[in-house]
Parts: C-alpha cells; sequence; structure tokens
C-alpha cells in the first residue's frame, strides 16, 4: 500500500475501507502527529534562553536547547543498562 504514491485521495479510500475501531485508531494517532507537530513549532520558535545553575558556565551550553538535545541523545542511546 505505501509504495503507491500517497496523497489525500488516496488515504482517503484508504479510510473509507476501515472498521469504526480502526477509525479511531486513525482520529488517535492524527490527534498524536497534530500535538507533536505543535511541539515542533514550539521549540523552533521559543528561541534561545540562558542556561543557568550548575550550567550557566559550562562552555557547551552557550545554546542550552541544542546541549539539552545532546544529553537526552546520550541518555537515550546507552548501552550500559
Amino acid at each position: 500500500m505505501l509504495s503507491q504514491q500517497i496523497n489525500k485521495d488516496s488515504i482517503l479510500r484508504q479510510l473509507e475501507k476501515l472498521p469504526p475501531d480502526g477509525l479511531l485508531e486513525v482520529a488517535r494517532f492524527i490527534e498524536f502527529l497534530q500535538f507533536q507537530a505543535k511541539q515542533t513549532v514550539q521549540r523552533k520558535t521559543s528561541g534561545k534562553r540562558a542556561a543557568f545553575g550548575i550550567w550557566a558556565n559550562n562552555p557547551e551550553a552557550q545554546d542550552p536547547a541544542a546541549f539539552a538535545e545532546k544529553l537526552r541523545m546520550k541518555i537515550e542511546t546507552r548501552q550500559d543498562g
């Protein structure tokens, strides 16, 4: 199915074939995607904020959002347990 060109019409045709439970699942996924997109926009438009506390003088924390993302990635990709 995904090998074909995806557009609104092809998605609508697929939706017509779904049972009510499937429609509910699609609606929930759409809400999730909208929430995720909103969070991405908020992060991009929030601007830079100064680091504070123990991070205030850390040279790596000049861009706190990028620094936090780097720390988050390190934590999420840890292999030690």
